[in-house]
């Protein structure tokens, strides 16, 4: 568990303090039903109130938190930039906030949410950071919160887990506004089929707009797969299992993303797409590569580059000299 994980799971064990756990629990299987099944916010209630919020935060704050901090990790990489300032549009409790600080302690960061039980808990739960919360709906979100702002004022923009709330017309409309002022946006929807869609179509979007991908994809083209995701481990607390009736003290949160930016780009060569598969004597990868192909790679135990496979993870950059 990293020392970051460490504090977010430190701070949930302190919000939870004294909250009967089975009435949690009734509040967890509301919230994983509106999960599983995608439901866009207007269709569904959001949180009404603190425990909700709580529901939420236990159950899906630090899966949210992995994701982002996958995503922006790769930002960081393959971004030749600086980010000094942060929005993050529909935050929640804050776990994009939590990501972006752990990558860069001195970013500044402003958190949108419409939920005052999640903005009252992100604060809670942030305690000494000094993040700035604004009230504002994102479905009638259309320009920064200063007025007089510069088209491209601010360095970073994160949409985690929104656009799977929104309608359509919604999504296209927020692109285009974050574009408008953002010099790098960072994207992360569920890993299904249907936000692996979301996410390119809001990757479509951008680069219609002039920005460059810089992650996952190595390219600019299109898509070659038909379902692109990834997955990042977190450590689970003992209450989590419980609320989740897991067994395992870990998950996998699988996910789809897009890194686009107006800054210079340093790209993969290609991106591990797969779980690589380690039969006995070699590697087998699945690409994506900078030709804008899927591609097999198989790496036998002869080959110079069979240590580096050894060592690669899924969603990870993958180099022909490795």
């Amino acid at each position: 568990m990293s020392s970051v994980d460490t504090q977010l799971h430190a701070a949930l064990a302190r919000a939870l303090d004294g909250v009967p756990h089975h009435e949690l629990r009734r509040r967890v299987d509301a919230l994983s039903h509106r999960y599983r099944t995608e439901q866009v916010d207007d269709t569904a209630a959001g949180m009404r109130d603190h425990l909700d919020a709580l529901a939420y935060a236990v159950t899906r704050m630090p899966a949210t938190f992995r994701a982002l901090y996958a995503a922006l990790s790769a930002a960081d990489r393959h971004i030749d930039a600086s980010f000094t300032t942060h929005l993050d549009l529909g935050g929640g409790t804050g776990a994009a906030a939590w990501a972006a600080s752990a990558i860069w302690p001195t970013i500044t960061t402003e958190i949108i949410e419409r939920q005052p039980a999640a903005i009252s808990l992100g604060k809670q739960l942030a305690e000494g950071n000094r993040w700035r919360w604004t009230t504002a709906d994102l479905r009638h979100w259309t320009k920064p919160r200063d007025p007089s702002a510069s088209a491209e004022s601010v360095d970073l923009i994160t949409i985690g887990y929104v656009l799977n709330e929104l309608t359509d017309s919604l999504r296209r409309t927020l692109i285009q506004t974050a574009a408008r002022f953002a010099t790098t946006i960072v994207l992360v929807e569920p890993g299904t089929p249907h936000g692996h869609r979301r996410t390119l179509e809001a990757r479509d979007q951008l680069i219609d707009d002039g920005f460059t991908i810089a992650a996952p994809c190595p390219h600019q083209g299109e898509c070659p797969t038909d379902w692109c995701h990834f997955a990042a481990r977190l450590p689970r607390t003992e209450l989590h299992r419980v609320l989740k009736d897991g067994t395992r003290n870990y998950e996998e949160e699988r996910f789809s993303y897009v890194v686009a930016t107006r800054d210079p780009v340093r790209p993969a060569p290609a991106r591990v797409i797969r779980r690589p598969g380690r039969p006995k004597g070699r590697v087998v990868l699945e690409l994506c590569t900078s030709a804008g192909a899927a591609q097999q790679l198989i790496v036998p135990k002869s080959d110079d580059a069979y240590r580096a496979a050894r060592g690669i993870s899924w969603g990870d950059a993958w180099s022909q000299s490795s």
